[in-house]
C-alpha cells in the first residue's frame, strides 16, 4: 500500500469523481483509476461504487475514509517535522487543553519561550475530550486534569489547589484555610463532573460524609467565579482568581494538608517529534511548578500489553 494511493483515495472521494480528482491531482484519469484498483487489490474490498456517474464510497470505503486521511496527514506532518528540525521554529506542534488550563497555563508558558522554539498551534476542549484529541491523531499534546490512558506517554506537571473563593465581605476572607466540613455549609458554584476540581470535591464529601448545596453549575470556571463576586455562593474551583475575589485553600477530613488537582500532558509514544515534544513538556512542567508549586518529576511510559 502507497502513500500516494491513498492521496487519490481521499482525493476522489471529496471530489466524488475520478474525472474532479483526476484533474485536482494532475494525473491522467485512467492512470489514476489504475491505482484506485491497485489500492482496492491491497485492502482486499471495493472502495467505490462506480455503478453510477459519481464515485460513491461502499461501506468498506466509509470505514476506510478517515483511516487513510489520518495517515496521510500523520505523513505531511512528519515530513513537515523533518523539514523544520533544521530551523526548530519552522516546526509546528499542536496542543489541546480546556479554556480555563489554556489562559492560566499554556497562553503565559508560551509568552516565555524562545524565538526558536517550536511553534506551537493551541485549541480548546473539553477536560474529557482531551485525550480523544491525542489518541485521533488531531492533537500532538494534551494538557488536563483527566488521568490519561495508560496506552500514551504521559507527565504530571503540577497539583493545583482547590481554592474556595469568596468575596471581601465574607466571613472567610480572611481566613487562609477552611475544613470540608465548613464548605458543606456554604451552597456551592461547581463545575460540571468531568473537571478535576469537580471530582475532588465530591471525593472529598463522600469521604467525610457529608453532602452540599449546589447554588449553579456550570462547565465555565470563570463564570462560577462571577456569580461568586455577584453575591451567589462560594465558587469551587482550581484556576486563577478573578473578580477581586479571595482564596481559601480547602482541607479535607484526613489525607492531604489541602484539596489539589493534578495537571498532566499526554502525547502518544510513537510520535515522530516524541523528543521535541518530550523537551515541550518539560519545560511546561518547570514553568507550571514555579508558578503554582511542585511536580512530579517522571514521565510515565505506556504499560506493557497484558
Amino acid at each position: 500500500m502507497e502513500l500516494r494511493h491513498l492521496r487519490y483515495f481521499v482525493a476522489v472521494a471529496e471530489a466524488g469523481s475520478i474525472t474532479r480528482a483526476a484533474h485536482a491531482v494532475r494525473i491522467a484519469q485512467p492512470s489514476l483509476s489504475r491505482q484506485l484498483r491497485q489500492l482496492e487489490d491491497d485492502v482486499g474490498e471495493p472502495l467505490f461504487d462506480r455503478s453510477g456517474r459519481r464515485a460513491r464510497l461502499t461501506p468498506a470505503g466509509e470505514v476506510f475514509l478517515p483511516l487513510a486521511r489520518d495517515l496521510v496527514g500523520r505523513a505531511d506532518r512528519a515530513a513537515g517535522f523533518m523539514h523544520g528540525l533544521a530551523a526548530p521554529d519552522q516546526v509546528t506542534l499542536r496542543l489541546v487543553a480546556p479554556e480555563t488550563t489554556v489562559a492560566d497555563v499554556i497562553a503565559p508558558f508560551l509568552a516565555e519561550l524562545p524565538g526558536d522554539a517550536p511553534m506551537i498551534d493551541v485549541r480548546e476542549a473539553l477536560p474529557a475530550r482531551v485525550h480523544e484529541e491525542v489518541l485521533s491523531g488531531a492533537a500532538d499534546v494534551g494538557v488536563t486534569s483527566v488521568p490519561p490512558p495508560r496506552s500514551v506517554s504521559s507527565r504530571l506537571l503540577v497539583h493545583f489547589p482547590v481554592w474556595a473563593y469568596v468575596r471581601a465581605d465574607h466571613r472567610w476572607a480572611r481566613r487562609r484555610t477552611i475544613t470540608i466540613r465548613e464548605l458543606a455549609t456554604e451552597r456551592l458554584l461547581v463545575l460540571g463532573s468531568d473537571h478535576g476540581t469537580r471530582r475532588q470535591l465530591d471525593a472529598a464529601m463522600s469521604d467525610a460524609g457529608l453532602s452540599y448545596g449546589v447554588a449553579a453549575e456550570t462547565n465555565v470556571p470563570q463564570v462560577a467565579q462571577a456569580l461568586a463576586a455577584a453575591g451567589r455562593g462560594v465558587a469551587v474551583a482550581s484556576d486563577d482568581a478573578r473578580y477581586g475575589l479571595h482564596g481559601v485553600r480547602i482541607r479535607p477530613a484526613g489525607g492531604p494538608l489541602e484539596l489539589r488537582v493534578p495537571l498532566f500532558a499526554a502525547w502518544e509514544t510513537s510520535h515522530y517529534a516524541e523528543p521535541v515534544i518530550d523537551g515541550l513538556v518539560a519545560d511546561l512542567a518547570r514553568y507550571a511548578r514555579e508558578r503554582y508549586g511542585r511536580a512530579a518529576s517522571r514521565t510515565l511510559r505506556p504499560a506493557p500489553a497484558r
